[in-house]
């Protein structure tokens, strides 16, 4: 099924006001702790001991950073880069 435009805003914007009001928990809450961005940073660089020291102190590893990302979504950049360098790496002869 596929909703109107208008049918989507307005299932958002009650959604919106449920989590506003409290009825509601955000899945992936805003983070700007110092731990969080050190996970986030981690991830870019695909810093696997970095990664896993924060993940064992408890970071939430499903909030978001201010630019909208969860750590899942950096580390899948970094996967996509670092194969994309190796297949240029390996494919030019160099």
């Amino acid at each position: 099924m596929v909703l109107a435009k208008y049918e989507v805003e307005a299932a958002l914007f009650e959604e919106k006001q449920a989590i506003s009001t409290g009825r509601l928990k955000e899945d992936n809450p805003l983070d700007d702790s110092e731990d969080f961005l050190s996970l986030c940073d981690g991830c870019r660089r695909g810093d696997l001991k970095l990664c896993q020291e924060r993940i064992q102190e408890g970071v939430n590893i499903n909030a978001r950073d201010r630019f909208d990302y969860t750590p899942l979504t950096l580390v899948s950049g970094y996967a996509v880069i670092s194969q994309r360098h190796t297949a240029f790496k390996y494919n030019d002869g160099f």
